[in-house]
């Protein structure tokens, strides 16, 4: 276990970098804790961006299973810093951390543009040229608001609507397979869908692939697909993604879980759950208030929109499809061994 108290600021930036989503508990949860406890404590105070950064750098541990605890901590410090921040006037258009969610395609912020070097963590050296706008607290409470949605998606207001150009390219893709019109090849579009799985995934993009692969499995049970391989993959996705979700239990009434009747919703609902910037486009969508500083997991009078990520709603979700996908490979199997054999033809 590391003992963070009497480590400087940069010998803690250097810890913060060695956090990842592999880090074992003992060694990840005090770094968590200990920058939680700081930032919570002042979360609107001049050193609140080395705390936030923090946090930042160790979203990958954040976003994968990290302690209760240390989970709760972090949440509840970077909700903290947002709202204490988020309200301060500057003099900028934008702020860099918007400019960086198009690079977050698997959640997990993976830059370093000084945030946790010594020279902005620490105060040493010369400042970067844009070390005005990184510091910004426009800027710190914006990062804030994108590592507590990572870490409990569709529960924070306030973050930029666009999803990553990539995401939005695949929705393109995928409405056209959906719609019956595609103009690619659908064999190779599912079959490369159906491994697009990380070994850990963010609950948002873990979320986002069941719902895909929902959207997708009418598709590939028809007619129209002429290669088990595609039912194949899709079932060993599903299957794989399955033990990934959390044991958490349901917190929404009856009747809150979302309709999955249109497929060409869900294709769209599937890859905006991937991002910050998509899950506001489905908060947009909703009719949230973004200038609202509240944080409404659990508000009755919202809609339940924290649902598309339910793990008892996910379980369902993919047991339906998975009947629906190996229904699909039977009558596959069985028509197959009632085609007429090469010799039975020829004779």
């Amino acid at each position: 276990m590391i003992d963070t108290t009497d480590l400087t600021v940069e010998q803690l930036a250097d810890a913060w970098r060695n956090v990842h989503s592999t880090s074992p508990a003992d060694e990840a949860d005090p770094l968590v804790m200990d920058c939680a406890r700081r930032l919570a404590a002042d979360p609107g105070g001049e050193q609140a961006h080395v705390w936030v950064y923090g946090l930042v750098g160790m979203s990958g541990y954040l976003a994968w299973r990290p302690g209760r605890a240390a989970e709760l901590a972090a949440l509840d410090a970077l909700r903290a810093a947002a709202k204490e921040l988020g309200g301060r006037p500057c003099s900028h258009d934008d702020h860099p951390y918007e400019a960086e969610m198009d690079a977050m395609e698997d959640e997990v912020w993976l830059g370093d543009n000084g945030l946790l070097t010594g020279e902005l963590a620490a105060g040493e050296g010369e400042p970067a040229p844009d070390a005005a706008r990184v510091l910004c607290p426009g800027n710190v409470a914006g990062w804030a608001r994108l590592v507590a949605d990572v870490m409990a998606p569709l529960t924070v207001r306030r973050v930029p609507v666009g999803a990553p150009v990539y995401h939005q390219s695949c929705i393109q893709t995928l409405s056209g397979i959906v719609n019956d019109y595609p103009y690619c090849d659908p064999h190779e579009v599912l079959t490369d869908e159906a491994a697009d799985l990380p070994s850990r995934p963010t609950r948002g993009v873990l979320a986002g692939y069941l719902v895909t692969m929902n959207a997708t499995c009418w598709y590939a049970a028809s007619e129209r697909i002429t290669d088990r391989s595609v039912l194949d993959a899709m079932i060993e996705g599903v299957r794989g993604a399955l033990p990934l979700l959390r044991d958490d239990e349901c917190a929404h009434d009856s009747g809150d879980h979302p309709d999955t009747g249109d497929a060409d919703y869900l294709n769209q609902v599937g890859y905006f759950l991937r991002s910050p910037g998509g899950r506001a486009e489905i908060a947009e969508y909703y009719g949230w208030d973004d200038e609202d500083e509240e944080y409404a997991e659990g508000d009755a009078e919202e809609e339940a929109l924290d649902a598309w990520v339910c793990p008892e709603f996910l379980r369902g979700l993919a047991e339906q499809t998975l009947s629906t996908l190996t229904e699909a490979l039977e009558s596959f199997e069985t028509a197959q061994d009632d085609e007429p054999s090469e010799q039975t033809q020829s004779a």
